[in-house]
């Protein structure tokens, strides 16, 4: 992200305080992400062994049509995050945190206040998880969605630009 860029993202007075993107590598403290894959995994093995030893009234074809859908939607599902992930990156100023998506040629921004952000709860994922941003729905206020950064190498340095004040706050 250029210069150039930022000059059109950033509000005037307004600093860049950190950047990052998600990074997530293959653990099993990544089970949201690997799970669609063990899934599609285990339903081969489970398809297998019915097609083996199948004593139903059900055809053959039906089963593996269905295996295979299966295994599909769960790639699919499994393949669409990690894409969302690789499109995704972050930026924390001293008035707002950025959530960025890489779309077809455009970049999509949701801007969140930092008046907005709660005590930060990290999560063990691998690299960790930080989320710190409540975002109550309009239609429902008792409804509300914990947001944040995911999959993060840089944690620590975010750690610490949220537990200092920063401008605008009334300290």
């Amino acid at each position: 992200m250029t210069d150039d860029f930022w000059a059109k993202v950033l509000e005037n007075g307004e600093e860049l305080l950190w950047t990052g993107r998600p990074k997530p590598h293959l653990s099993l403290r990544n089970f949201q992400l690997l799970g669609p894959f063990i899934g599609a995994f285990g339903t081969v093995i489970a398809g297998g062994l019915l097609l083996t030893y199948n004593d139903l009234p059900v055809s053959q074809s039906v089963i593996l049509a269905v295996i295979i859908a299966l295994v599909v939607l769960s790639l699919v599902r499994g393949l669409n995050r990690w894409a969302e992930l690789t499109r995704t990156r972050y930026a924390l100023t001293n008035h707002r945190a950025l959530f960025f998506r890489l779309h077809k040629g455009e970049t999509r921004v949701k801007a969140f206040p930092r008046s907005a952000e709660t005590k930060p709860d990290i999560k063990a994922t691998s690299p960790p998880s930080v989320f710190f941003i409540r975002q109550e729905r309009g239609d429902n206020p008792t409804l509300a969605a914990h947001l944040g950064f995911e999959y993060i190498k840089e944690s620590d340095s975010l750690m610490g630009l949220m537990a200092t004040s920063y401008k605008g706050t009334d300290t």
